[in-house]
């Protein structure tokens, strides 16, 4: 008998989770160990890239083309303004990118814009789900401040682990408010041309809820390492 597409990818997201927790839970550990951690290092641009593909296929899968145009939109503007940042410090202050997430272009990673649209892709799913459902410019507005606020949050927790993993160094070693304000605005402008808020309800399906445990999952994942490695 076929089975449904839906559980099907229902099975994929419950796998997929464990997969993520697992992935994690090994990155935790492997920058804890003195041995490993030079290779958790070297091996974290393939890990963002292996994550945030399990992340994104589901998306990809029920979407498709209006996915794929949001996905390859968010990417090429947050690297057009990574690269602006990087060249000018207008967009989020001076700072420059270490060697740990790997290949660069423009003095930016590669990997790094992946990485703004799959947060800004969970965000936007969250957002989603706490805003009644619905359609128009006031939902919009609403999912699009909530996944701008979800992003700035992202990012202040992030932001002391990157700087200690060389992700990269602000100019004088302070985060500026500028870089918060930046994060709000960008993933805010890029949040209203999601298939998600567009299409205006508030199903969690398995991309979404996929999505939002992502950031959730990297979260806890950057609170832990600080504590680790702060002992």
């Amino acid at each position: 008998m076929t089975r449904n597409p839906s559980d099907v990818w229902r099975g994929y997201g419950r796998v997929a989770m464990l997969v993520l927790t697992v992935l994690f839970a090994v990155g935790v550990a492997g920058h804890a160990v003195e041995s490993t951690f030079p290779l958790m290092m070297f091996l974290t641009p393939g890990f963002l890239v292996l994550t945030s593909v399990l992340v994104v296929a589901p998306a990809l899968a029920a979407d498709r083309w209006r996915f794929t145009a949001w996905l390859a939109g968010t990417y090429g503007f947050t690297f057009a303004a990574e690269a602006a940042g990087v060249a000018t410090g207008a967009v989020f202050g001076e700072y420059v990118y270490g060697p740990t997430l790997g290949w660069a272009w423009l003095g930016v990673p590669l990997v790094i814009a992946f990485n703004w649209a799959v947060v800004v892709h969970g965000c936007v799913a969250l957002a989603g789900w706490l805003v009644p459902a619905g359609t128009g410019w006031i939902r919009t507005t609403a999912v699009s401040l909530l996944a701008g606020g979800g992003a700035v949050a992202f990012d202040w927790v992030m932001e002391p682990l990157a700087i200690r993993l060389d992700y990269w160094t602000w100019a004088g070693g302070d985060i500026p408010l500028q870089n918060y304000a930046a994060w709000f605005v960008i993933a805010a402008v890029v949040a209203p041309f999601h298939p998600r808020v567009r299409r205006g309800d508030r199903e969690m399906g398995t991309a979404e809820s996929l999505a939002v445990f992502f950031v959730a999952a990297q979260v806890v994942f950057f609170i832990l390492l600080r504590r680790v490695l702060a002992s």
